[in-house]
């Protein structure tokens, strides 16, 4: 049997339903999780991050002499299951499985996720081949594409992830501890920090001292509005924005009647196609059509899972 793992279960879905064709496609449930059959071949979908990490037991207790928040940075991490259903359906499939595929998101956390998988698969099955499908959308040319030139799973890729997760585990729980007991602060009243939430809060604030501190600055603009054969025309005084209002009334004053035209000077310009869009940008462009990040990237992953644009979580601009 060969065994495709995706990221989620709409994933799954859609992948089983490319890879078919023509082919009808077995859904069954075990308990509340998902399976997609078809000739030899089964796909699962996980749930994002199926396995959380966190510390060795015995650092739980906040106001330990042992366990101190410095501790925190070196102690020792383990892995355990956030998802058991879906752990127990991807071991029971991999114990029957002569072949796996891991087709997760096309990113470092995707590799990771992969990677994660990996590992569940090798603890029931250690000598089953495993391979990695690569895509960066969800379309028929892509998906056969992708399982007609499967690679490795990027090991290196996977540990970047992994760093990240460390850092925000070690440093997050660390300073998080350390401050909240030093402003005596327990239970649900304490203070966070965090590697993204930090600097995000800092940014807030010295935004927010800028805007308080503003001090508004008058100043005056020369335009024109006039019609040439019926033709609107607009154009701005070369000076821009004056701040002396003398200076204004006098550039005012030095226009001319009626209206000459000086100058004209004709050409060609080539305009580039606009670059696709990473995250950041595409967060900001649909925040000025009035929708939140959130929304905005649950379009996003709706409209990448249905095949009509490329993986919008990523941070550059290459197809």
């Amino acid at each position: 049997m060969h065994l495709i793992i995706a990221e989620k279960n709409i994933s799954a879905n859609r992948i089983a339903q490319l890879l078919a064709g023509n082919e009808k496609v077995k859904a069954t449930k075990d308990g509340n999780v998902s399976t997609y059959s078809f000739d030899t071949r089964t796909v699962v979908g996980l749930k994002g991050h199926v396995v959380e990490v966190d510390f060795e037991p015995g650092y739980t207790n906040w106001r330990s002499e042992v366990h101190t928040p410095r501790s925190l940075i070196d102690a020792g991490t383990i892995k355990k299951p956030t998802e058991k259903k879906i752990v127990n359906i991807i071991q029971k499939l991999s114990k029957k499985a002569d072949l796996v595929t891991i087709a997760t998101d096309y990113d470092t956390e995707g590799e990771l996720i992969g990677k994660e998988a990996y590992e569940l698969v090798r603890a029931v099955n250690p000598r089953v081949k495993i391979n990695r499908a690569r895509f960066s959308a969800i379309t028929p040319a892509e998906i056969r594409a992708a399982f007609e030139n499967l690679t490795d799973l990027d090991f290196a890729l996977a540990a970047a992830g992994e760093t990240r997760q460390a850092v925000d585990l070690m440093w997050g729980a660390s300073l998080t501890r350390f401050i909240s007991l030093a402003a005596r602060r327990g239970g649900t009243n304490i203070l966070s920090v965090g590697r993204v939430q930090s600097p995000t809060l800092a940014m807030i604030v010295n935004r927010e001292r800028e805007i308080e501190t503003f001090v508004p600055q008058t100043y005056w603009m020369l335009s024109l509005a006039t019609e040439k054969d019926g033709v609107p025309v607009e154009a701005r005084h070369t000076a821009g924005r004056f701040t002396d209002h003398d200076a204004a009334l006098a550039a005012e004053a030095g226009t001319k009647e009626p209206l000459v035209v000086t100058d004209v000077k004709e050409g060609q310009k080539n305009d580039r196609a606009p670059a696709p869009l990473d995250t950041t940008t595409f967060i900001v462009a649909a925040s000025r059509l009035g929708l939140s990040a959130a929304n905005a990237m649950r379009i996003a992953e709706d409209l990448y899972m249905n095949g009509y644009i490329s993986y919008p979580r990523t941070d550059n601009t290459v197809y």
